[in-house]
């Protein structure tokens, strides 16, 4: 019967990752000999599962505290072995792990080189991670040209955030000849896959006449999506300016279009997000650039 239930909990694991989460949760007001148990059935379902996602996962569940305790060590330990098996998303968290310095002493170097490994097998994330560090120039020799060969990956993968800081990069003439064109075509394929920051930047490019003719219509537009779909506390007061300015310059008519525009936008993303795969199978990236 023990059998059968640790069986039981590695199908748990695999297809209904949450479930197991929430019931290690309810599991948390449980006496202490009993939290204990559930933490040696989830060890031994793993091992004898001898599968590397099941390994990831439960590296997950400790990495995150999901279920279980955080504890970066053992979220660790689980990364490695499935890492050894060949597990992208463990690779990418072990970048993540070295990088940070989360359970291991922190080392740019080996994240830099898990990340590699995860980017040969085709992992997004990795390929973002790598481009990110190259850009900020954390733990290694800053170079805007390796982090726009990078970022052209991930973005060639379908990362919208990848997409909006190559077109940054573009704008700025950052590691690649500047070309605006070319920023407001990046900054449009980022926007439409629901990048707030992106739509902040094209917002901006419009108000400005940079790169575009200046449109106050569509700068509107785009601001105010930008709001809809959520803006970070940092770009928050500075949208909220740029589109009043931006309103200002906009008679009655030409904001009542200006906002049917945002409207059709908000609905153009929300329809492409319904219809587009998600892409981001391994854990979070070190952040975007904007």
């Amino acid at each position: 019967m023990a059998k059968i239930q640790r069986i039981l909990l590695v199908l748990t694991l695999l297809v209904a990752y949450a479930a197991i989460a929430d019931m290690a949760a309810r599991a948390e007001t449980m006496p202490g000999a009993a939290r204990e148990s559930l933490r040696q059935q989830l060890y031994r379902a793993a091992n004898e599962a001898n599968d590397p996602d099941v390994m990831y996962l439960t590296g997950l569940m400790f990495d995150r505290g999901e279920g279980v305790p955080q504890d970066y060590k053992e979220a660790f330990r689980w990364y490695v072995l499935a890492a050894a098996a060949g597990q992208p998303g463990a690779m990418n968290s072990l970048g993540l792990m070295y990088a940070l310095g989360h359970g291991v002493s922190q080392d740019h170097s080996e994240a830099v080189k898990w990340w590699t490994r995860a980017a040969e097998t085709g992992s997004i994330a990795a390929l973002s991670n790598i481009a990110t560090t190259y850009y900020t120039g954390l733990g290694v020799q800053q170079s805007y040209t390796e982090a726009a060969k990078w970022f052209q990956l991930a973005a060639g993968k379908g990362d919208a955030n990848a997409m909006n800081t190559l077109g940054v990069m573009y704008a700025e003439g950052q590691g690649v000849a500047r070309n605006r064109p070319n920023a407001v075509k990046l900054f449009e394929q980022s926007a439409y896959l629901g990048s707030s920051t992106a739509m902040i930047n094209l917002g901006t490019l419009y108000a400005a006449g940079k790169g575009v003719k200046q449109d106050n219509a569509l700068a509107y537009a785009w601001l105010n999506a930008a709001l809809v779909f959520g803006v970070s506390a940092e770009e928050h007061d500075a949208t909220v300016y740029t589109l009043g300015m931006t309103a200002a310059r906009l008679g009655p008519n030409q904001l009542s279009r200006a906002k049917g525009l945002a409207h059709k936008i908000a609905a153009t993303v929300v329809n492409r997000q319904a219809h587009t795969p998600e892409r981001k199978s391994d854990q979070a990236r070190l952040g975007s650039m904007i």
